[in-house]
């Protein structure tokens, strides 16, 4: 695929709505082009780190199984502090 740079200036009120759809980790010169590519109907799906699939299910187990740790420990400690 053939790309071209392109360069132009944007009012300071252009850079902060850019600035406010930036994903974490994405300069702003790779949101304005995300931008503009959403914005043509064009896909800009080039990055496989921005979709992550999760199955919930043991997403949602394995936090219970840690919090269920976590306490266990907070009770054992609530128990030395009124042993003192």
């Amino acid at each position: 695929m053939v790309s071209k740079p392109f360069s132009f200036r944007l009012p300071d009120a252009g850079v902060q709505a850019l600035e406010a759809m930036q994903i974490e980790g994405e300069t702003l010169n790779q949101t304005a082009q995300r931008f503009l590519m959403q914005s043509l109907g064009l896909s800009t799906d080039t990055s496989p780190k921005l979709s992550t699939t999760v199955d919930i299910e043991e997403f949602k187990r394995e936090v219970e199984a840690s919090l269920g740790e976590v306490r266990s420990q907070l009770e054992e400690l609530r128990g030395k502090l009124k042993a003192r």
